[in-house]
């Protein structure tokens, strides 16, 4: 598939499914800073305009800066439709096998099997026109970054677009290399502190590690929703990712993650909720004036108490 077949693919399903991207235009230095705050990256293309070609460090920052941005965004989204195509395929697996086995499908598993076969299809497609799109946005942003390295490489605002660039593109010692030019301040700066986040994530692959992080860069910096977005991502249950996504919802409503996995997000939790209130309502109740148990032959009636089996996530 071409970057011009991926635009084109991405463009028919906004339309055809309805969903809403802001798209206004980007007139100022505050509105493009904002767009990027905002992660709205129907506003991307507009706000390129504003500092494609202009001379300076700031302008060739800001311009790689948006590329790998977009190209950030598009990989996240494209992860996203991995995991519904993964999750119809299971259910599809599912039905067929009770189908191959000589057992009939109803008529609701019939047009479940139907639907989990076009969802899967879509899903393989759609992940494959937002990983061109990521790629492309990637290989512009390496044009934009090589030319500031090569026009100031003494500015340490090149280095931040480096470290983002070979954070994406996976290119660890040139990422390591890039953010020892900010050893005093990357504790202190959201920008950087979310890179570290996406280290975790990419790099390393310790998810929980990459969740304090970007709670950070959140701590920095409330109104960054990048970082949000990927709180969404790096959740490890029904329950967490709920919660993020809740987050998400109250701050951009109008984010595509919102849309695209939004409903498969709530539909998890709405289950996974049914499921447990269902465990407790069959639980026996609790014995009403029961004694204490009984004492052992040694006196542990000082003794501290043992540690529960399942301590509890939150205590410190």
């Amino acid at each position: 598939m071409s970057p011009s077949q991926a635009l084109a693919f991405i463009a028919q399903v906004e339309q055809e499914r309805g969903i809403a991207i802001d798209r206004s235009p980007v007139a100022d230095m505050d509105q493009l800073l904002q767009a990027l705050a905002d992660d709205q990256i129907g506003r991307f293309a507009s706000a390129e305009q504003l500092v494609a070609g202009k001379p300076g460090i700031e302008a060739l920052a800001l311009n790689a800066t948006i590329e790998l941005v977009w190209s950030d965004d598009f990989t996240t989204f494209a992860r996203i439709l991995d995991e519904l195509k993964r999750g119809a395929e299971f259910a599809l697996k599912q039905l067929d096998t009770k189908r191959d086995s000589g057992r009939a499908l109803t008529e609701a598993e019939t047009k479940a099997l139907e639907q989990n076969k076009k969802n899967a299809e879509f899903d393989a497609r759609a992940k494959l026109a937002l990983e061109v799109l990521a790629q492309e946005h990637l290989r512009s942003a390496r044009v934009v970054a090589y030319q500031a390295l090569r026009q100031f490489p003494k500015d340490p605002i090149t280095y931040r677009a480096a470290a983002y660039l070979s954070l994406l593109s996976r290119e660890w010692p040139d990422f390591d290399a890039a953010m020892t030019w900010f050893p005093e301040t990357e504790a202190k700066d959201a920008g950087l502190v979310y890179l570290r986040g996406l280290e975790a994530l990419n790099r390393r692959r310790v998810p929980k590690d990459a969740i304090l992080l970007f709670k950070e860069a959140l701590r920095l910096n409330p109104k960054m929703v990048r970082a949000q977005v990927k709180l969404v991502l790096a959740a490890d249950t029904v329950d967490a990712r709920y919660a993020e996504f809740e987050q998400l919802r109250a701050v951009a409503p109008l984010h595509p993650m919102v849309t695209i996995w939004g409903p498969a997000i709530i539909s998890d939790h709405q289950l996974s909720s049914s499921f447990r209130q269902a465990v407790a309502a069959r639980q026996p109740p609790a014995a009403i004036g029961a004694g204490a148990p009984p004492a052992t032959g040694d006196d542990r009636s000082q003794a501290e108490p043992s540690a529960p089996l399942f301590p509890d996530p939150d205590a410190e």
